[in-house]
């Protein structure tokens, strides 16, 4: 047996790190150290990756996820192939560089990606405009739809301090009515007749979700997303206008999507495989054992061309 679909498997209730873990769950197993079963596992997933071949890659998604507390990851994915390709520690420009040093060591050309799709972060776009110095930034919908929903979020909650009608009824409003039992949605549709504050930030959010569904031309989005934002402006509503205020610096970013409408959902679902392997290991310490593991379960190595003997 080579090991490729070998993963620990970690008892609940157990806060001991993964290395300790590996040792009572796998390599007791085996007969083996938990020292000597991460380098059997690194040493393949690195053979593996070493015949990765990133010519021709044009469009990339970039997004950071949490490793331990304030400790980020970033995360590149293929958004043609649909594969994790590269994972480094940080969410600033420098990780930029050293995707791009990594890129190009398989055979990636960094001047021929067109297209990155990324969140707001003033890190990315600089190591973006540094390092892919060709590529077109496109705002990742998901990211939009999140901070619109942290703005209803907040105007729920601020009104909610003054007014009893609002006590829990948070995900009312945050959810789509599809996702709402026939009495939320009854619920909602009354508290709406209320003319709440909270319920016309829903509907601005509503709004955006429209656009990003309906909209059959960038003109059209363009159009669409100028007259939302000066509904917001002019609501009276905090959260919102802080909302609108964002979008119109990422505007042209936020458009783009429109134009090519790549997302980071490659990338969510990314994400949601990683938490999982971290859930179960309890937490990673070494960075390389967590680099290791995304690879191994999220970037589609052929093991086979280097397992087989």
């Amino acid at each position: 047996d080579t090991g490729e679909n070998h993963q620990p498997t970690l008892r609940k209730n157990t806060a001991e790190p993964v290395e300790q873990t590996l040792k009572q769950n796998i390599a007791e197993q085996l007969d083996e150290t938990d020292t000597r079963l991460w380098r059997f596992i690194a040493h393949y997933v690195d053979e593996a990756r070493r015949l990765e071949d990133y010519m021709g890659v044009e469009a990339i998604g970039i997004d950071e996820t949490s490793r331990r507390g304030r400790n980020y990851i970033t995360v590149v994915a293929d958004l043609v192939e649909h594969d994790v390709i590269n994972v480094t520690p940080g969410k600033d420009p420098a990780t930029v560089e050293r995707f791009s040093r990594d890129f190009m060591d398989h055979n990636g050309v960094p001047e021929y990606v067109r297209l990155v799709a990324c969140d707001m972060s003033l890190g990315f776009r600089k190591g973006i405009r540094e390092h892919l110095p060709h590529a077109r930034r496109i705002v990742d919908k998901f990211h939009v739809a999140r901070h619109a929903n942290e703005a209803v979020d907040k105007a729920g909650k601020t009104e909610g301090r003054s007014n009893p009608l609002l006590k829990r009824t948070k995900y009312l409003w945050l959810r789509n009515e599809e996702s709402l039992t026939e009495l939320q949605v009854e619920t909602k549709r009354n508290l709406t007749r209320q003319r709440l504050k909270t319920g016309r930030a829903c509907r601005m959010r509503e709004v955006l979700q429209d656009i990003y569904t309906d909209s059959r031309t960038p003109s059209e989005a363009w159009v669409r997303l100028h007259r939302l934002c000066s509904w917001m402006m002019h609501s009276r509503l905090e959260p919102m206008k802080d909302f609108a205020r964002m979008i119109r610096r990422h505007f042209a970013e936020i458009v783009a999507y429109f134009e090519h409408p790549y997302t980071n959902a490659v990338l969510k679902g990314a994400d949601s495989v990683i938490q999982n392997v971290k859930r179960r290991a309890r937490g990673f310490r070494n960075m390389d054992y967590f680099a290791t593991m995304i690879y191994l379960t999220c970037g589609r190595l052929d093991l086979k061309a280097v397992t087989t003997t």
